[in-house]
């Protein structure tokens, strides 16, 4: 996806990614916002990129880019969410990278798994985002009201257009 739709700062954002993701050794998503505007069903411009990794790249991303920290950063919603978490801040948008995610349900944690994936080419760049449903299904599991918010916004669109950029993975 390379056309006038992509917000330049996201294209931005994943060009200066990718050396890292290239070198990842466990799979890696882009989710949230960046995730739903790469799959053309987000209109809105993406105020970071939100990357699902393994604890241990998330990991080795915090040793890389140490100095890129934004250190006074946290995830509000610690009670909901835990993870290896970094806020970096060296891109054109921020991107926040989560590893090992998992989410609070019914009183117990539970591992976000993307169970179905698509790839968004993007300069030349295949970058993974989970499917449309599975965006959608991740949103409604975080279940805050900005993610609600997007879920329904995304089923909105996904019954409005469809897009033929993505390629299963």
């Amino acid at each position: 996806m390379n056309g006038p739709s992509l917000d330049p700062r996201l294209a931005a954002t994943l060009a200066g990614l990718r050396p890292a993701l290239q070198a990842m050794r466990d799979p890696w998503w882009i989710i949230g916002s960046a995730g739903l505007a790469l799959l053309g069903a987000f209109d809105e411009r993406p105020e970071d990129v939100d990357l699902l990794t393994s604890a241990d790249d998330a990991e080795a991303l915090t040793d890389s880019w140490r100095g890129h920290v934004q250190a006074d950063r946290h995830p509000a919603d610690g009670v909901q969410f835990r993870s290896v978490y970094a806020r970096f801040v060296h891109f054109p948008l921020p991107v926040e990278v989560m590893g090992g995610l998992e989410v609070r349900r019914n009183g117990s944690w539970e591992a976000l798994t993307v169970r179905e994936s698509e790839v968004a080419v993007v300069d030349g760049f295949e970058v993974r985002v989970p499917a449309l449903a599975e965006q959608i299904r991740i949103l409604r599991l975080f279940g805050r009201d900005k993610d609600l918010a997007k879920a329904a916004l995304a089923e909105t669109r996904a019954r409005t257009s469809t897009s033929g950029q993505m390629h299963a993975c």
